[in-house]
């Protein structure tokens, strides 16, 4: 009984530690979307200014991968959707599980 009480303590305390350091939103290169459109997406929905927008769509597109900010679990849920919505390819993770 005891192991079983501690792994559920492990996962509430997993749990409370993504919350505190927040979720990572990322966005994915794709081939579909152009890169003035992908920059504008950021702006309006995550309201990223010009230059943020312009330095994540650019590494998305050499590396293939970057993040968009650390958000609050609500906040990175919503810009996943709207995003995602748009037809860009995004996805979320705690904030330590990043590479």
């Amino acid at each position: 009984k005891k192991d079983k009480k501690k792994a559920v303590d492990e996962n509430d305390t997993d749990e409370q530690d993504a919350k505190d350091r927040g979720w990572l939103v990322r966005l994915y290169n794709d081939p579909m979307n152009k890169r003035e459109f992908v920059a504008r997406c950021l702006t309006e929905i995550c309201s990223l200014d010009d230059g943020e927008a312009y330095n994540v769509m650019m590494k998305a597109h050499q590396v293939g991968i970057a993040v968009i900010g650390n958000y609050h679990q609500e906040m990175a849920e919503l810009y996943k959707m709207r995003l995602s919505g748009e037809g860009l390819l995004i996805d979320m993770v705690p904030a330590d599980d990043e590479e």
